[in-house]
């Protein structure tokens, strides 16, 4: 593995071809920036950008850009080339960790934007984009917009999921000085970061409507419509296995701070109380890279922590019901639809229900008071009728309103709007 990073290009399947308008049922060059390699599809960017360029892929040629570990994502770019034309991972420099922050200090950059800013990813996208002119980028999130070279006449497709500046502020109200300066001010230099490139790009898409309205008032002007996500309802299904009683699953990776502070709450305010009524009760806290402060919540009574597990699928279906006790949430939580389509009855916080848009008692409770959340808990294991019957109910829902379907269908209408000789807007981000 080089320097300049991993590529996989299966022959060049669209190097070598002559892209054509959507509007004439032709193949597309479609260059698609993003954070990671999305693949395998196993965390929240990874498992909706991977859906996108699956899809993209079927009918257009698809070459990915992102940043890779070269360590870790040889077998993650081969496997993601089997699904598009060309991957490009090139990897992050550490060794200018330091000097990009206190450059971004310096300048009034984002840390965020600041501490991605690859010169190689630089140069791999603008040599892509000079030998093999694409017909429309997409970026995805706002830490990529920065790797899109500078263009009067292709179409820029921006898809911001949620707005990062909001999820800064809000990690600013749960975290003591000097932390909380370093994430108002974050949260501050991101929203302009947020508002140039949204008023540059050609289109935004966010994944809900609490997302959308929160971007038309910060954001007011800028073209933006909702691309809910999705889950894949086949791959996350009941199997039918044995339940251990009394069990509860939080899946997510154990590193991410909304994830280590909503285990840590859980287990010091709600658990306690879920065991008071239901002795057996336990929680299984499963996913990758748990932080000290995870990983010595296994020491509590009823919590196991698991680490990393090569399929998330067993830890549900062994589980009676899936908890979301996350106090900071944007956007979609796949964890809850993935824990619903593998029907489980979930008992979430207000705001990781909040860009939901199934009714509560659907398969999911909501709740912010420790007392009501473990009440919800209580009554589902303690219940078996219930429980069932709100397993079925969190099943139904999915398959009725968030599967992949129709958020892929109107990706494809929004592409072949925005490439469209008469409708294309082409404002560009540099």
């Amino acid at each position: 593995m080089s320097a300049a990073g991993v590529q996989s290009s299966p022959e060049a399947r669209a190097n070598d071809r002559q892209p054509h308008s959507a509007s004439s049922g032709r193949r597309l060059r479609i260059f698609f920036v993003c954070l990671r390699v999305p693949f395998p599809p196993d965390r929240g960017d990874k498992i909706t950008t991977f859906n996108l360029v699956r899809h993209l892929s079927q009918t257009n040629d698809v070459h990915v850009f992102c940043l890779g570990d070269p360590s870790a994502d040889a077998d993650n770019v081969q496997g993601l080339g089997r699904y598009v034309s060309a991957v490009t991972a090139v990897p992050l420099s550490r060794v200018y960790d330091k000097l990009r922050g206190i450059k971004a200090l310096l300048t009034g950059t984002p840390l965020s934007i600041a501490l991605r800013n690859e010169p190689g990813l630089h140069r791999a996208v603008a040599s892509a984009f000079h030998r093999h002119r694409p017909d429309l980028m997409i970026a995805y999130s706002s830490n990529t917009a920065q790797f899109v070279p500078e263009s009067s006449s292709v179409p820029l497709l921006m898809y911001f999921g949620d707005l990062d500046s909001m999820k800064w502020s809000a990690y600013a109200a749960r975290t003591p000085f000097p932390l909380n300066w370093v994430y108002r001010r974050e949260a501050r230099l991101l929203l302009q970061h947020e508002r140039r490139i949204a008023g540059a790009s050609s289109h935004s898409l966010v994944c809900t409507e609490a997302e959308r309205d929160d971007f038309e008032r910060l954001i007011p002007g800028a073209p933006v419509e909702v691309l809910q996500n999705g889950v894949d309802v086949e791959y996350f299904r009941p199997r039918g296995r044995g339940k251990r009683s009394g069990t509860m699953v939080f899946t997510g990776v154990m590193d991410y701070f909304p994830n280590v502070d909503g285990a840590r709450w859980f287990c010091d305010e709600v658990l306690p109380l879920i065991q008071q009524a239901v002795p057996h009760a336990n929680l299984v806290i499963c996913g990758r890279n748990p932080t000290r402060v995870v990983t010595r919540l296994a020491d509590r009574p009823g919590v196991r922590v698991t680490g990393e597990v090569a399929d998330v699928r067993p830890c549900l279906d062994a589980a009676e019901i899936c908890v979301v006790p996350l106090r900071i949430a944007r956007g979609i939580q796949n964890k809850i639809l993935e824990g619903m389509a593998m029907g489980l009855p979930c008992v979430a916080s207000r705001a990781a229900c909040q860009g939901l848009t199934i009714e509560a008692g659907s398969g999911v409770l909501a709740a912010d008071d420790p007392r009501q959340f473990a009440d919800h808990a209580i009554r589902l294991l303690r219940d078996e009728d219930f429980r069932s019957q709100m397993a079925r109910k969190a099943r139904e829902a999915i398959e009725t309103t968030y599967t992949w379907e129709a958020p892929l269908r109107q990706l494809d209408r929004v592409v072949e709007r925005l490439v469209a000789p008469a409708g294309a807007d082409r404002r560009r981000y540099g």
